[in-house]
């Protein structure tokens, strides 16, 4: 036999060896992804009580149908389509942190939500408002909603904008503490407006304002607070019964009970009363800038 034929035969055999190896690797893996002991054939749902279950594992069941290049099945356990899954998850309003961990043929679905602790708003007026979690993140758009069950919070200038932060995660703590000390103290609050100074205006269910400070402790802001309601002058002072009190000079404060131009000014010392009897209008004339600024 020639060279040329036993090279052409080696060469046939070598190349139907191939085609026969890999139609058996084909074989196998079409088989083998098939078995009903690694096909993913239930979806079980869990957690998130306001989330439907049974939405969720219609929307999970979906992604699982059909094959990989019309061949592998999704629903093989050990290629199933968990980052698409995840990202499917992740659109639904409300919804975070969705797990996935298989447990043999069953897929188990784990959800938390996000939970409002309040409101971000455009402005006092205006409805368009998104729900804010514990942290201060916007997770879903909030319906017209004109009860007090939630507190309001503005960013002055700055629109609504969901799935970002009202604030920084320490600010928004910050916020929350003032909100809950006042509430405590039975000064519950309606809105809250922050500009980019960290400057805070307080609006208080009952009416008036408080001005504050992220610059000074929520714990701070209340004792101050709460020296001015104690002196005798300023004892009536109600919810309702003042336009505002400016805390944001530390043991400086300024109290308007009706709006007029000349403000009263109140020192808070530790371990002293207040003082208030003092000629007002020279007091706000001779403050520094900021003073007078306030005062007016």
């Amino acid at each position: 036999m020639r060279h040329e034929t036993k090279q052409l035969l080696r060469n046939i055999f070598i190349g139907l060896g191939t085609f026969v190896l890999i139609g058996l690797v084909l074989y196998g893996v079409w088989h083998g992804t098939r078995l009903p002991q690694l096909t993913i054939d239930q979806v079980v749902v869990s957690g998130g009580e306001t989330i439907s279950h049974t939405a969720i594992a219609d929307d999970v069941a979906v992604l699982l149908e059909g094959e990989y290049l019309q061949f592998v099945p999704r629903t093989f356990a050990w290629t199933y389509p968990q980052a698409e899954i995840i990202l499917k998850l992740n659109e639904v309003e409300r919804l975070k942190d969705p797990q996935l961990q298989r447990d043999g043929t069953t897929l188990n679905v784990t959800l938390s939500e996000y939970k409002p602790a309040a409101l971000w708003c455009a402005d006092a007026t205006e409805p368009d408002c998104v729900f804010v979690d514990e942290t201060g993140y916007g997770f879903t758009a909030a319906p017209p909603l004109s009860g007090g069950a939630f507190v309001r919070y503005v960013q002055i200038g700055q629109p609504v904008v969901a799935d970002e932060h009202f604030t920084t995660a320490d600010d928004f703590v910050l916020l929350q503490d003032l909100v809950d000390r006042l509430g405590q103290a039975d000064l519950p609050v309606r809105q809250v407006e922050l500009d980019q100074a960290r400057d805070v205006f307080v609006y208080l269910a009952g009416g008036g304002e408080l001005k504050v400070s992220l610059l000074i402790s929520p714990a701070d802001t209340l004792d101050n607070l709460q020296t001015v309601l104690a002196t005798e002058q300023y004892r009536h002072l109600e919810p309702g019964k003042f336009v505002y009190i400016d805390l944001r000079f530390g043991n400086k404060v300024f109290v308007s009970e009706f709006g007029t131009p000349i403000e009263e000014v109140a020192e808070v010392e530790e371990g002293t009363d207040i003082t208030a009897d003092i000629d007002l209008e020279q007091e706000v004339e001779v403050e520094a800038a900021a003073s007078v600024e306030a005062a007016e």
